[in-house]
């Protein structure tokens, strides 16, 4: 009986100098996942016909294609040739561009007046 006692007696004096039972988790942080801000969006440039291309070189290039900067817009327009040979009658139908009897195309837009 005496031991009993005794031991009774001891698990209480050790279980009242102990810290307790620790919460699950304490010693984690408190949140498991890396929170990293999430990368900016980077505007991905449109991706433009071969007539807006072709509008936006003739603008760059003085508003008028002639002979003499037909290469700097086509290598502006990145297209071929023969492809400006059948892109310019569709500009011309949709009325944004003007062909003059000198050889040259004239852009019809707000930058070119």
């Amino acid at each position: 009986m005496m031991n009993r006692i005794i031991i009774v007696g001891a698990l209480a004096a050790v279980a009242a100098c102990s810290p307790g039972i620790p919460r699950l988790g304490n010693n984690m942080p408190a949140d498991p996942m890396d929170r990293v801000a999430p990368p900016p969006t980077i505007e991905q440039p449109a991706l433009l016909t071969a007539k807006e291309r072709l509008v936006q070189g003739i603008e760059a290039n003085g508003c008028e294609l002639t002979t003499a900067n037909a290469g700097a817009v086509l290598n502006d327009a990145t297209i071929s040739q023969a492809e400006l040979g059948s892109l310019i009658p569709q500009l011309e139908s949709e009325g944004r561009v003007e062909v003059s009897g000198d050889s040259s195309i004239r852009v019809v837009s707000d930058r070119c007046i």
